[in-house]
């Protein structure tokens, strides 16, 4: 049975109970200091994968109590924790969507390392004040839920068509080093012919 794959990664400056609803089928993964949400909200552990170089002891214990299936990686690697995580999942299970818990706030490198990903695996970031995904040519409507939506082409996107946000477009060839599409707001529907799109809904973040 396909599932729905929820990773919980650093870092942890999101509200749990905001962004995550429990749903059937689903498989919980913690990579690294995102673990400790999971032990902090008495939450299931399906699969723990990290170096853990991040986590208190106290909380490396109870990980490994937990915990169905525990990957420790080397301190020293060529990929990001999260990276490691999303590889081994797709070649092993059979799911029907990820969803990732973080891993937009923080280092600006981590950040631009998780965008990169987007242009490899079919997912979602989210967090209290940002969702981030990419979209396959094609028409969509989208229920943005935040003040902001912008759309970039991670590969250049043909005829984007966009209606119903405040600002529209028709059959505009957006480039990827075009920002033309950023800040606008509302939902809407939004098609190409081909392409990818990334997609950032987002707030303002006051600090």
């Amino acid at each position: 049975m396909s599932s729905k794959i929820k990773i919980f990664t650093g870092p942890n400056n999101y509200d749990l109970g905001k962004v995550y609803f429990e749903e059937a089928d689903e498989i919980l993964v913690g990579v690294d200091s995102g673990l400790e949400y999971l032990i902090d909200n008495s939450m299931r552990i399906d699969f723990a994968i990290g170096d853990f170089d991040s986590i208190h002891n106290d909380y490396l214990i109870k990980i490994q109590e937990k915990a169905t299936m525990l990957i420790r990686l080397e301190k020293e690697k060529n990929m990001t924790d999260l990276a490691f995580a999303l590889d081994y999942l797709y070649n092993n299970l059979d799911y029907d969507s990820i969803e990732v818990f973080g891993g937009i706030g923080g280092r600006v490198d981590h950040l631009l390392a998780n965008i990169n990903l987007l242009k490899k695996y079919d997912l979602k970031f989210i967090d209290n004040h940002t969702k981030i995904f990419t979209l396959k040519k094609g028409t969509y409507h989208i229920d943005n839920t935040y003040h902001y939506i912008s759309f970039f082409a991670i590969n250049d996107v043909y005829d984007l068509t966009i209606k119903g946000f405040k600002y529209e477009l028709d059959n505009y060839y957006l480039v990827n080093s075009d920002s033309v599409c950023v800040s606008n707001e509302g939902s809407g529907e939004i098609s190409f012919t081909k392409g990818r799109l990334l997609v950032i809904e987002t707030d303002d973040i006051k600090y």
